[in-house]
């Protein structure tokens, strides 16, 4: 049970992340938008609480260590990610990481969120990391 909810929130973090470049492209002029960010920035400093509430369900889903330490990075990138444009006065060049380092969030985020499923879909009781097959032999 608590893995599913475990990657459930993974997933949702997926769709917030997508929500949030879908708003960044309305508010870009040269693409039709309007010019204001206003919504972009306001919904990206909200999402994160998915993140935070899928690294907090790691632990009753007894999800890995490794797996709470990618969890905690992914919170990492995106506590980065909202730092990033108010370095804009300080180092424009810093700042201007900005679209990778969301492009580095969501594949990351993507793959935990496969991974996290993959995991939610073992059979109850089965550790959180499966064991690799043996090699045959001869």
């Amino acid at each position: 049970m608590w893995r599913t909810f475990h990657a459930w929130a993974a997933i949702l973090w997926v769709a917030a992340i997508i929500v949030q470049v879908f708003l960044a492209g309305q508010a870009i002029a040269n693409l039709g938008g309007s010019g204001d960010f206003t919504t972009h920035i306001g919904f990206g400093y909200t999402i994160g609480i998915v993140q935070l509430v899928t690294l907090i369900l790691a632990f009753p889903a007894r999800m890995s260590g490794r797996d709470k330490w990618i969890s905690a990075g992914i919170l990492g990138l995106y506590i980065v990610q909202t730092l990033l444009p108010g370095l804009k006065s300080v180092s424009p060049l810093v700042s201007a990481l900005h679209p990778l380092n969301a492009m580095l969030l969501f594949a990351v985020s993507i793959w935990y969120a496969r991974n996290a499923w993959r995991i939610a879909s073992m059979p109850a009781g089965a550790p959180a990391v499966a064991a690799e097959a043996p090699a045959k032999a001869g």
